[in-house]
């Protein structure tokens, strides 16, 4: 139990304590750390945290190319960002230094069976350590080039990015923008985190937004543009279409279903937002194995 709160402590919350058969107090316990583990990682994950002054790259293709020793013969720029490390340092290094999952306990016949099944096109979620020991958990797809020499592991996964331009600190904004206090940021960042939280539901209009969080609709849309550089409704549009890239490029389930748990009324509509926000259709982007290729004629494997 110690060991998991440490690593809950750095950032870590997917390990689990294994259960036993005792019901005592102990075991209640480790039920409840491994509650506020899952729920951590659901709500509160560093991938998800929200910070005004922080924005979401959220498309970030992450591909490693690996040799028949499993060590990393080239890595495309996405991969470099979302770990943070720069490419001397990953280069001819095996790729389980930057996995948190350990396949040491496996025998050869079990990890050759896994490789069989991952090149039939399997999906497998492994946890990546960045520089900074926070883990990134990427559902990823593996292939093999056309020579046989060489596997390509690829993944799509959010990446923040800090923008500079916002940077400053929330005193020194307050401090210039003396129409908005400190409640007034806790407000507007409940406002964001609701957004965020109901992306499958319609968006209330700005009047049922402004009584549901104690304010009134100009603060709300002033003050939300003024914190998020954007307005409601754009924010809760492009974060409703960022998820479904995601859900399009990893998973099989059909576009037309994707755009209705994605809250859009009809397939149409869900088209012509995607495309105006991503220059492309939904039916054009590539699904299933198809994104392991994106990034392979910048990375020259040779």
């Amino acid at each position: 139990m110690q060991k998991m709160l440490f690593e809950m402590a750095r950032g870590n919350f997917n390990n689990q304590i294994p259960l036993s058969t005792y019901d005592d107090e102990i075991e209640t316990l480790v039920v409840l750390v491994n509650m506020v583990a899952e729920e951590l990682k659901e709500s509160a994950f560093h991938s998800g945290f929200v910070n005004p002054y922080i924005t979401h790259r959220m498309i970030t293709p992450a591909t490693f190319i690996l040799d028949e020793n499993h060590s990393i013969k080239n890595v495309n720029q996405g991969a470099l960002e979302i770990l943070g490390y720069n490419a001397a340092e990953v280069l001819r290094r095996p790729i389980q230094d930057f996995l948190n999952d350990d396949f040491s306990s496996m025998s050869g016949l079990e990890i050759k069976k896994m490789e069989e099944m991952l090149l039939s096109g399997e999906i497998i979620t492994l946890n990546f350590v960045t520089f900074k020991k926070l883990i990134v958990s990427a559902e990823c797809s593996v292939s093999r080039l056309s020579d046989g020499k060489f596997t390509v592991l690829s993944f799509v996964a959010p990446f923040l990015q800090v923008n500079e331009a916002a940077s400053e600190s929330l005193e020194v904004k307050l401090n210039r923008h003396s129409h908005f206090g400190q409640t007034d940021a806790r407000m507007l960042q409940r406002v964001y985190d609701y957004i965020l939280a109901n992306l499958t539901e319609p968006l209330p209009s700005i009047k049922e937004l402004a009584r549901q969080f104690g304010t009134n609709d100009f603060k709300l849309k002033d003050g939300f543009r003024h914190f998020f550089h954007t307005s409601v409704y754009k924010f809760y549009t492009e974060q409703r279409l960022k998820r479904a890239y995601l859900m399009i490029e990893q998973t099989d389930i059909p576009l037309k279903n994707i755009s209705l748990m994605n809250g859009f009324n009809s397939y149409p509509n869900f088209s012509k937002s995607f495309k105006k926000q991503f220059g492309f259709s939904p039916k054009e982007l590539g699904r299933g194995k198809a994104d392991v290729f994106l990034s392979l004629d910048d990375l020259n494997p040779s």
